[in-house]
């Protein structure tokens, strides 16, 4: 469901919040088939940081034999949703401050990045972009990922 911005700064920021967490989901379903194709699970997986299971899905596809053109494709989006995940960080630990002469402010909580202008438009925009991004996630945890594992189970490839 696409959001229209309505000029709220801190529900843009609370969807940013909630589409992030929807997404992190997204990623979690895919880690979890790459495990079960993998056949390799240890406990303290589970609590990796999602970059670091983005990391280990990057890996395992690239190891994979017979990469699908579909996997391919997902394999791509990998460093996009690095990329996008590392702006929700930006947002979400940053603060916000009104500036009676300059306007809102969005002061990022680490050093080395300016001050920008808090505009609700972007929260909103990059609330969007986080929820558009688990459809890859989506689609190689329910489709792509299990049909390659059929297929290597089908021709006795060893897919790792």
């Amino acid at each position: 469901m696409t959001l229209t911005d309505d000029g709220d700064l801190i529900r843009g920021l609370g969807y940013v919040a909630l589409y992030a967490a929807y997404l992190e989901e997204a990623i979690e379903e895919v880690f979890s088939e790459v495990i079960a194709v993998n056949g390799v699970r240890h406990p303290k997986m589970d609590r990796w940081q999602i970059s670091r299971k983005l990391e280990h899905i990057s890996q395992s596809l690239s190891g994979w034999a017979g990469l699908t053109d579909e996997l391919a494709r997902f394999l791509a989006c990998i460093d996009p949703l690095r990329a996008l995940l590392e702006r929700r960080n930006l947002v979400i630990h940053a603060r916000i401050y009104a500036d009676p002469k300059t306007g809102d402010v969005l002061k990022p909580a680490r050093s080395g990045y300016p001050e920008v202008p808090a505009v609700s438009a972007d929260l909103y925009d990059l609330a969007n972009e986080l929820f558009a991004a688990r459809g890859p996630c989506m689609n190689a945890s329910m489709f792509a990922i299990p049909r390659y594992a059929s297929s290597q189970a089908v021709h006795g490839a060893k897919s790792v």
